[in-house]
C-alpha cells in the first residue's frame, strides 16, 4: 500500500513535468515567423507600390497621391501590427521602423517638389495655347512653342545638358524686345521656366534616392534576426520534446510498475478476502455455540484458522487462573517443541509488550530480544500472537507458529485479521464467564422471585383451598346428617370427601412444585369428567343445586394441563357466575366440541383452525362494563371487598398455557357469558403405547438407570439403560434399528445431555427426549439445534411420561411434529 501511494505521487510528478514540458515543447515560433514574414512580405509590397506611384507621378500620369498616402499607411500599420504581436521594440524593429520614416519624409518632400513641377509644366502647356493665336508675334510663337516642347520633354529625359538647353532659350526669350505689351507674359514664363529648372533636379533626385533609401535591408535584417530567435527557440522545443519522450517512457515504466503492484495488490485483496471469510466462519462458530459448548469449540475455531492462516501450529494459553492450553496441529505436523512449558515461558514477554497483537519473523531479528531467541531456538520461522482480554485484563494469548516455511506475501497485509480472530476467542469465553455468571445469579433470582411469589400467591392458595374445603366441609356435614339414617348416601358423600382431599392435595404439590421450580409437570385432562366433577363438587355446598345446569357433552375431548388446575378454572368461573347473580338464579355451564375450519379471533387471544373444546359459564347477573371488562384478568384486580382478585388470572393463565383463550361477552344489568377455549389433543396422541416399542435410557448413576427401566417396563415398553455414553453409541452404530426412541439425563457438564444427544443425533434418526430434573433450564433454540423432541422432567409421572412417548413413537408423529408440539415448545419458551 505504501509503495502503491509513492507511485501515486510519482506519477502526479511525472504528469505535471509532461504537461511543462508539453507546454514549453510547442513550435510557436514557427507561426510567430511566419507571421513577421508575412509582415515584412505586406511593408515590401506597399513599398514596391508606393516607389512604382511615385515614378508614375513624377511622369506626370499619376495626378492624384492618395494611393502614395495609402501605401505609407499600409507600411505603418503593418509595422505597428508586428510590434504589438512582438511587444517592446528590439534593434532591427527600431531600424525598420526609421527606414519606413525616412521614406515617408522622402515621399513628402517629393509630393510637394514634384507638386511645383507639374503646375510648372501644365502652365507652359496652357502658355502655348494662348501663344497660338493670331495677334502673336510669329517670332514669340515659335520662341515660346520650342521652350513648351523641351519642357515637356523633361519628363523623360532630365539631363544636365537639357536643363542647360532650356536655361539658355528662357534667357534669349527674356532678352529678346518683344514689345511693351508681353512683357508680362515674357516675365511669367521666365520664372516659371526657371523655378522648373530650379525644382526639378531636387524632384529627381527625391525620386533617384527613394529607391536606394528603402527599408529592404531592414527588413532583411529583421527577418534574419527572427529566423535566428526561431532556430533558437526550436532547437529548445527540440530539447523540450526529446525531455518529453524521455519523460513519457519513464511514465510507462511507472505504470507498467503500478500495475503490477496492482496485480499484487489484487491476489492480496483476494486472498485476504478469502481469509475474512475464514475468519467470519470462525467467528460465527462461537454466535451459534451456546455458552456452555464454546469452550469445546475453541479447538474447532483454531483449526479453520489454522488452515485459512497456513499455520503450522495454533494454541490457546489461558491466563484467568485455569491454566487451561488448547492446541491444534496442522496434519502432518506435530505439537511444538516444548510443549506447553516452552510456550508459557514465553508469556511474561508477551504480556510485558506495549501492544496486544505482536508479529515476528526471526529472519528479520525484529522484536523484543528474548522471545527472538526462544523461537529461534525452537526452529520458528514465523509468530503471531494477539492477546485475548476480559473487561480490560488480559486473560490468555493466541498463538501462531510456522515452522516449516516463511510466512506469504499475502499474509504480512492480512495478519491483522489475526487480532479479530483473537479478539472473537475473548468475546466468546467472555461470553461463556458471562453466562455461568449469569446462571448463578438468575438461580439466586429465581430463588428470590420463587419465595416472593408464594407470598404474593399466598392469598390466592388460601383461595383455591378454601373453595376446596367448602366442598369437603359440605360433604362431611351431609355425610354426618345421613349416616345414621342412609349409610348409602354417607359412604357416597365421604367419597365426594376422598376426591375434594385429592384436588387439596394436588394444589399443595402444584404449590409446592411452584416453590421447587416454578412450572407444572406434564398432564392431561378429560373434559367431560372434569366438568361434571366440579359441577357436582359445587352443587353439593349450594342451598339450590338447581341453580346450576350442565348440557352439553365434550363427546370424550381431552386436552394438556393438569385436571386439578381445569377443575379451578372451571370452579372459579362457575364461583364468580353465582356470586355475581341473584339468589336462586341461573348458572349455564354448557361443554361443546367444536371445529374451526378458520382462524377465529376472540375477545381475549386467537383460535387457529383446529378441534377444539368449549366451556361456556353464563349468568344473569349484574354484568360488566367496559372498564371492568378491560382488567378482568389482571392479578389482585377484584370488584368483591372479600375477593383476592387471583381467581381469573390465575385462569387465564393456565388457559394460556394450553394455547387456549378466553371469550368474554358482559353487559350492565344483563349478565355475563365466560367461553374457555382449549385445543383438543388429536386421537392419535391419546392412543395406546406401541407394544414392544424400545426405548434407550441413558444416565449418570446405574441405581437411578435401573429405576427408570422399571417404570418404563410397566408402561408396556422395552427399556434397555446405560451409564456409559461410549457403550450406548456404540450400541447404536451396531444396531440403529434397534432402538425406538432415546431418554437422555441431561448435564450441563460432562458427556451426557446435550453432547451425548448430539453424537446419537449423527448416528440414528429416532426421537431424543431429554430428562430435566425440576432445577434444569434449557433454551428452546439449543433443544432444536440437538435435536431434542420433547422433555420429561423428573421425578416422572407415569401418566405424563406415557402420553410423551406415545407423542413420538407414532408413525405419524415422526414425519411430522404436531400442532401441540409446537405448543408445548412455545409453552417451554415462555416457562424458560
Amino acid at each position: 500500500m505504501r509503495l502503491t501511494a509513492q507511485a501515486a505521487v510519482l506519477g502526479a510528478l511525472l504528469a505535471a513535468l509532461l504537461t511543462w514540458l508539453m507546454i514549453n515543447g510547442k513550435g510557436e515560433m514557427d507561426a510567430a515567423y511566419v507571421r513577421t514574414q508575412r509582415t515584412i512580405d505586406a511593408i515590401a509590397l506597399a513599398e514596391s507600390r508606393m516607389q512604382h506611384d511615385v515614378l508614375r507621378a513624377r511622369t506626370g500620369l499619376l495626378r492624384n497621391y492618395d494611393p502614395i498616402v495609402a501605401h505609407l499607411r499600409d507600411m505603418r500599420a503593418a509595422l505597428a501590427g508586428m510590434r504589438a504581436a512582438n511587444g517592446p521594440d528590439d534593434g532591427e524593429m527600431h531600424v525598420l521602423a526609421e527606414a519606413i520614416s525616412r521614406e515617408a519624409q522622402m515621399v513628402e518632400r517629393f509630393k510637394t517638389g514634384n507638386a511645383l513641377v507639374q503646375n510648372s509644366i501644365a502652365y507652359f502647356d496652357s502658355l502655348s495655347d494662348r501663344m497660338s493665336e493670331p495677334d502673336i508675334d510669329p517670332r514669340l510663337a515659335r520662341a515660346v512653342a520650342a521652350l513648351q516642347i523641351r519642357v515637356s520633354e523633361l519628363a523623360r529625359d532630365a539631363s544636365p545638358e537639357r536643363l542647360d538647353a532650356i536655361r539658355a532659350r528662357l534667357d534669349a526669350l527674356a532678352a529678346a524686345p518683344w514689345g511693351a505689351d508681353r512683357g508680362a507674359d515674357i516675365g511669367a514664363i521666365v520664372l516659371h521656366g526657371r523655378q522648373l529648372l530650379d525644382l526639378l533636379p531636387q524632384v529627381d533626385t527625391i525620386t533617384r534616392s527613394l529607391p536606394a533609401a528603402s527599408s529592404e535591408a531592414a527588413r532583411q535584417a529583421l527577418l534574419e534576426a527572427r529566423r535566428a530567435l526561431k532556430d533558437r527557440r526550436q532547437a529548445r522545443a527540440d530539447g523540450f520534446r526529446l525531455a518529453l519522450y524521455a519523460a513519457a517512457l519513464a511514465l510507462l515504466a511507472l505504470v507498467v510498475r503500478v500495475g503490477f503492484l496492482m496485480r499484487a495488490g489484487t491476489v492480496i485483496l483476494r486472498r485476504t478476502i478469502v481469509f475474512q471469510a475464514v475468519v467470519a466462519r470462525a467467528t460465527n462458530l462461537f454466535l451459534a455455540s451456546q455458552p456452555d459448548e464454546i469452550e469445546g469449540h475453541i479447538v474447532d475455531a483454531m483449526a479453520i484458522v489454522g488452515e485459512g492462516a497456513g499455520t503450522d501450529n495454533c494454541y490457546v494459553l489461558m491466563l484467568d487462573g485455569t491454566d487451561a492450553v488448547h492446541l491444534w496441529n496442522r496434519p502432518g505436523h506435530r505439537a511444538p517443541c516444548g510443549w506447553p512449558d516452552a510456550q508459557r515461558a514465553l508469556v511474561p514477554e508477551i504480556t510485558a509488550a506495549p501492544e496486544d497483537y505482536i508479529f515476528i519473523e526471526t529472519a528479520d531479528r525484529h522484536g523484543p530480544p528474548a522471545l527472538l531467541q526462544a523461537l529461534a531456538r525452537r526452529g520458528v520461522t514465523t509468530f503471531t500472537c494477539a492477546r485475548m482480554r476480559r473487561q480490560g485484563r488480559i486473560v490468555g494469548v493466541l498463538c501462531f507458529e510456522r515452522t516449516s516455511s516463511t510466512l506469504p506475501p499475502w499474509m504480512r497485509h492480512s495478519r491483522g485479521l489475526l487480532q479479530v480472530v483473537a479478539d472473537s476467542f475473548g468475546a466468546a469465553l467472555e461470553r461463556q464467564h458471562v453466562w455461568a455468571e449469569r446462571r448463578e445469579i438468575e438461580a439466586t433470582l429465581r430463588r428470590a422471585q420463587r419465595l416472593e411469589a408464594i407470598g404474593i400467591f399466598a392469598s390466592g392458595v388460601a383461595h383455591n383451598i378454601n373453595n376446596v374445603l367448602n366442598v369437603m366441609l359440605g360433604h362431611a356435614e351431609i355425610a354426618a346428617d345421613a349416616l345414621p339414617a342412609d349409610p348409602q348416601r354417607a359412604r357416597k358423600q365421604i367419597d365426594f370427601l376422598v376426591q375434594a382431599g385429592g384436588r387439596a392435595h394436588e394444589i399443595a404439590a402444584q404449590i409446592l412444585d411452584y416453590g421447587r421450580r416454578g412450572g407444572a409437570a406434564q398432564s392431561t385432562s378429560a373434559v367431560d369428567a372434569i366438568v361434571s366433577e366440579t359441577v357436582a363438587q359445587i352443587r353439593t355446598s349450594t342451598a339450590d343445586p338447581t341453580t346450576i345446569r350442565l348440557t352439553g357433552a365434550a363427546e370424550g375431548a381431552v386436552v394438556d394441563g393438569e385436571p386439578a388446575q381445569l377443575q379451578q378454572v372451571v370452579h372459579n368461573l362457575i364461583r364468580n357466575a353465582m356470586q355475581a347473580s341473584e339468589p336462586g338464579a341461573a348458572v349455564d355451564v354448557q361443554l361443546a366440541r367444536v371445529r374451526l375450519p378458520e382462524r377465529r379471533t376472540v375477545s381475549h387471544g386467537e383460535l387457529p383452525e383446529g378441534e377444539y373444546v368449549r366451556i361456556r359459564v353464563a349468568d344473569t347477573g349484574r354484568g360488566m362494563d367496559d372498564g371492568t371488562l378491560a382488567r378482568i384478568f389482571e392479578p389482585f384486580f377484584t370488584t368483591r371487598p372479600a375477593g383476592t382478585g387471583l381467581g381469573l388470572a390465575t385462569a387465564f393463565e393456565f388457559v394460556q398455557e394450553q394455547d387456549g383463550a378466553f371469550d368474554v361477552h358482559s353487559a350492565v344489568g344483563e349478565g355475563s357469558t365466560f367461553e374457555v377455549w382449549l385445543p383438543v389433543i388429536p386421537q392419535a396422541e391419546t392412543a395406546t403405547s406401541v407394544a414392544g416399542a424400545t426405548v434407550m435410557v441413558v444416565g449418570g448413576v446405574r441405581a437411578a438407570v435401573q429405576e427408570d427401566e422399571e417404570t418404563l417396563a410397566a408402561l408396556g415398553y422395552e427399556p434397555i439403560g446405560y451409564t456409559d455414553t461410549e457403550a450406548a453409541l456404540a450400541a447404536l452404530r451396531a444396531e440403529p434399528e434397534r432402538f425406538d426412541l432415546l431418554i437422555v439425563e441431561n448435564r450441563p457438564s460432562g458427556p451426557l445431555g446435550l453432547a451425548f444427544a448430539r453424537r446419537a443425533a449423527a448416528i440414528v434418526n429416532r426421537p431424543i427426549v431429554l430428562s430435566l430434573s425440576a432445577a434444569d433450564t434449557v433454551r428452546p433454540e439449543v433443544l432444536s439445534a440437538v435435536p431434542i423432541v420433547d422433555v420429561a422432567r423428573r421425578p416422572w409421572r407415569p401418566t405424563a411420561l406415557a402420553l410423551t412417548l406415545r407423542r413420538h413413537l407414532g408413525s405419524e408423529m415422526r414425519s411430522a411434529p404436531s400442532r401441540r408440539d409446537a405448543a408445548k415448545a412455545k409453552r417451554f419458551q415462555k416457562s424458560t
